[in-house]
């Protein structure tokens, strides 16, 4: 069972908490995908995505919901994310993800510990994930998608 990391490979992604969080608990697998050393295409990164156990965004700044999460999301994977901005508010900690204290390496080592332990419930919160998309995200996409589509029609 691993996990997966995608995203900058700076301070503010977080990178630095999980590697710190990877040396508290050498148990854990996470496969890091980011804009160095090494870039990938989006079909090998859609593969990826599904194969995770979970996707960890270890973020410390606040930001808008990441695209990450929701692609983590649409393939049914949990999200274990730090407690800052839309990821606090989106990732219901038991349901389809588990939440870490900003900044704290010992909390984040301590979540993926009990990912490890409790693979089930991981793929139980998962499936909640993807009922989550479907419910929240794809209807919004599709929305958008439909009604902007239109208003472009209608100018032309």
């Amino acid at each position: 069972m691993s996990g997966l990391f995608v995203g900058r490979l700076d301070y503010a992604s977080g990178i630095g908490i999980l590697r710190e969080a990877l040396a508290l608990f050498p148990g854990a697998r996470v496969d890091v995908i980011g804009t160095a050393p090494r870039r990938i295409g989006p079909s090998e990164l859609q593969s990826r995505m599904r194969a995770a156990a979970y996707l960890v965004l270890p973020g410390l700044l606040y930001e808008e919901t990441p695209q990450q999460l929701i692609e983590a999301f649409a393939h049914g994977v949990p999200v274990i994310a730090s407690r800052v901005g839309a990821l606090a508010e989106t990732v219901q900690p038991g349901r389809n993800g588990l939440l870490f204290e900003t900044g704290s390496a010992r909390d984040l080592a301590r979540r993926l510990a009990w990912a490890a332990a409790f693979p089930d419930k991981m793929r139980q919160m998962g499936e909640c994930a993807k009922a989550d998309y479907q419910a929240h995200f794809l209807a919004d996409w599709g929305y958008q998608k439909l009604f902007g589509e239109r208003r472009r029609a209608a100018r032309i």
